[in-house]
């Protein structure tokens, strides 16, 4: 279903108007870029539910410049997010509604773009976006007998926040969305753990969650960070509690999302399957080619995270008596319809930890990149924002 991403504001005066909003509201540009394509370049302020986008013409030929010849600054388009593009565009020719293009175009903030001729909205310039797979840049931090990639997005002037994936995720294709959400208001960090994305995969050590807790302290370490808050999605949430029980003094405020600290040979065995390569080219062929595609090293990576899930139903026992010590103020949410743990095992790990606060957020697949970001992000960002 589509959701009101930004609103498109077209200026004359980049800085008077984004000092004037300052005055309004209290916020002020968070990001800019340049779309070549589009010869604008563009300026996001966070609004809450909605991000303005300010749009200032870099050449006299560029559409913006055109708008502001004939309308002055003012309105200019209003966007609205899509899970599909491509396939919300063919809906549209379907209903004879004219796009100012054939196919998507590349937009600013990590976007496939298309825009409905305003004839057709009464005089409105409607976008429809949908988000891609960003090509950020990595840092890489010297870890094992390799290194780790690195993600900083966000000024380093803001609250620390280091974001962690699930097992076989990586930083860009499955945190990267919940990141966009957060980088307005915080100095966000994105971790691909050992082993996954571009991260090397220790050669002398298995993977564990000591292991894991270990890349983010070298992070912490690397980036002159004394602390910060964390957050981490499944595997990435273990991590977290364990860096806190390890290192307390390093994490400020956690976060979790469907963590489970109470392993049964069960759930093992679900996790196995899951990152069964060969069983997953079977019944999901494109899952299968994605994974490979993430990691460096996917035919090492696999076989080395299905070990490591065996040893989690004795982990977690270990965990288990560690989480009562653990004071670190930490917002446990889960979803509601997760097929690989019950909401049960949510409830399990908020009761047990001494300062938590629970959260039930809908949703019905294991996956960070899918999970309700539009509840997630506010409910995060208020509880590490909190003072």
């Amino acid at each position: 279903m589509a959701h009101l991403d930004h609103i498109g504001i077209a200026v004359d005066d980049t800085a008077a108007v984004i000092e004037r909003f300052r005055d309004l509201l209290g916020i002020v540009s968070y990001k800019s870029e340049s779309v070549r394509d589009q010869q604008v370049r563009t300026h996001f302020l966070d609004a809450g539910s909605a991000k303005l986008e300010l749009l200032e013409a870099l050449a006299d030929e560029s559409p913006v410049r055109r708008f502001l010849d004939r309308h002055g600054e003012g309105l200019h388009h209003v966007a609205f997010e899509v899970d599909d593009l491509s396939a919300t565009m063919e809906r549209l020719r379907d209903a004879g509604i004219e796009l100012l293009s054939e196919t998507p175009q590349a937009g600013a903030d990590d976007k496939q773009i298309a825009f409905v001729h305003p004839s057709q909205t009464h005089g409105v310039l409607v976008e429809f976006c949908e988000s891609t797979t960003p090509n950020w840049t990595a840092r890489t931090v010297p870890r094992h007998d390799g290194h780790l990639a690195v993600f900083e997005r966000g000024a380093r002037d803001r609250p620390s926040l280091l974001v962690l994936h699930g097992a076989a995720g990586t930083t860009q294709h499955d945190a990267a969305p919940l990141i966009r959400r957060l980088e307005s208001s915080f100095h966000v960090v994105g971790v691909d753990l050992s082993g996954h994305g571009t991260s090397a995969l220790p050669g002398d050590a298995p993977l564990s969650l000591d292991l894991f807790a270990e890349d983010v302290r070298t992070v912490l370490n690397a980036l002159d960070l004394p602390s910060a808050h964390v957050f981490g999605f499944s595997l990435g949430g273990g991590a977290a509690l364990r860096l806190a029980q390890m290192h307390p003094k390093r994490v400020d405020r956690l976060a979790v999302l469907q963590t489970n600290a109470h392993w049964t040979d069960d759930h093992a065995r679900r996790m196995q399957a899951r990152l069964d390569l060969d069983g997953l080219a079977d019944r999901a062929p494109g899952r299968a080619a994605g994974l490979r595609a993430r990691h460096d090293a996917p035919d090492r990576l696999v076989p080395a995270l299905q070990t490591f899930v065996t040893t989690l139903p004795d982990a977690s026992d270990t965990l288990a008596q560690t989480l009562p010590n653990l004071d670190a103020p930490t917002l446990v949410a889960g979803l509601d319809r997760d097929p690989l743990f019950e909401l049960a095992s949510t409830r399990a790990l908020h009761d047990a930890l001494p300062n938590a606060r629970l959260a039930v957020l809908p949703g019905d697949t294991h996956s960070l990149s899918r999970a309700p970001k539009g509840c997630l992000a506010p409910l995060l960002s208020d509880h590490f924002l909190e003072a």
